[in-house]
């Protein structure tokens, strides 16, 4: 049985699918996901083929002191998965982060010998890494992991140029980008040869300052200045940036605030109206959306040196400085006026994002370990 740490379970459909997918492939699983509010409890559950997979949602976290005092949080946690799941039935913990997963997934394996792997992410490298007290705890962690799997081509190439860390995984990582949701493997479009006057920009996400949003819309407004008019059709919202986002575009006519949109149906009539999507995210570990998109056809403005940059030789869109609306606003024009040089084919990109492939991937790692 395979025990899965995963903190942001609730937060994120990445989890959901790669279990589903373990789940038909026969793999006996139980999902462990500490939560802050009791309002998260259910929310990406599965109805899973084997009866004796399960996932706990564990609302025991502090959200004021559980982020300040990272070894009281890992105690915590630690205790709870003792009193929850009968751990010597678990032959193998896969973290799904390297610090908040991998510190119990660590302390876990030192008490029963169990292995485990874990997943470098946004979080680990942004914000826990660059935490003195936390450095030599990390390292430990990274030691002692069976295996280190890294997600994005440009989290691989920082962790490979740390001289930390380079050589606690160099010869036990595994590179595997994240999939996509089978509907739009099923369901992707031929690449868009062709882009109008006034092209239609698309921006899905959360409205958190992390997303960008704000310099986003400032830069297509810049475009508008130097007479390239576009279209923004933004879908998402909340976060701690929506009042203000909200109010910056209540009089823009050519930038249209449409909510939360879940149906796919609906999500794909959007990347078929729109020439360009546009997430110049300050930081990202992968990006879903930027594959979802490509997958319909539409080339994709991102950001240097996180998420998919580097991940692909053709060329799928432009990369920016999330800190720049001037960066941004030349990324969205040069493929305005180059958008037939952007040869990417919807159908190769998409081989590489499917879960049930991805999961074969991590079955022959967890046997591997266990052997």
């Amino acid at each position: 049985m395979i025990l899965q740490i995963a903190n942001d379970y609730s937060g994120s459909t990445v989890y959901k699918s790669l279990a589903q997918a373990l789940d038909e492939k026969g793999l006996t699983q139980v999902i462990y996901t500490s939560i802050r509010e009791k309002s998260l409890i259910g929310k990406n559950k599965i109805d899973f083929k084997d009866p004796n997979s399960k996932i706990i949602y564990s609302p025991i976290l502090n959200s004021h002191t559980d982020r300040i005092f990272y070894k009281q949080k890992i105690k915590k946690i630690l205790k709870d998965v003792d009193s929850k799941i009968d751990v010597q039935t678990i032959s193998c913990i896969h973290a799904h982060t390297w610090y908040s997963d991998g510190g119990v997934a660590y302390e876990l394996s030192k008490k029963y010998n169990i292995p485990y792997i874990i997943a470098i992410r946004n979080t680990d490298l942004n914000l826990f890494w660059k935490l003195p007290h936390l450095k030599k705890y990390g390292l430990e962690i990274l030691k002692n992991a069976s295996r280190v799997i890294l997600i994005s081509k440009t989290y691989k190439d920082r962790v490979l140029r740390d001289s930390k860390i380079k050589p606690l995984i160099h010869s036990k990582y595994s590179f595997i980008p994240n999939g996509i949701d089978d509907f739009w493997i099923q369901n992707r479009e031929e690449r868009k040869e062709s882009i109008p006057n006034i092209p239609k920009l698309l921006f899905i996400g959360k409205f958190s300052p992390g997303k960008n949003v704000m310099r986003l819309i400032q830069a297509v407004e810049s475009l508008k200045k130097q007479g390239i008019p576009c279209e923004l059709n933004l879908i998402g919202g909340g976060g701690k940036a929506e009042t203000k986002i909200l109010e910056f575009i209540k009089n823009k006519k050519n930038i249209t605030f449409h909510g939360k949109i879940f149906d796919k149906e609906r999500l794909k009539e959007f990347y078929i109206r729109s020439d360009i999507y546009t997430m110049p995210s300050k930081a990202e570990t992968f990006g879903l959306v930027y594959i979802e998109a490509l997958s319909q056809g539409i080339p994709v403005v991102f950001t240097k040196n996180e998420g998919i940059d580097g991940l692909y030789k053709r060329n799928i869109g432009e990369a920016v400085d999330y800190n720049s609306v001037e960066s941004i606003a030349n990324g969205i024009r040069r493929i305005i006026i180059n958008y037939n040089n952007y040869n990417f084919s919807p159908k190769e990109i998409i081989k590489n994002h499917e879960w049930k492939e991805i999961a074969i991937e991590y079955i022959q790692i967890y046997k591997a370990i266990t052997i």
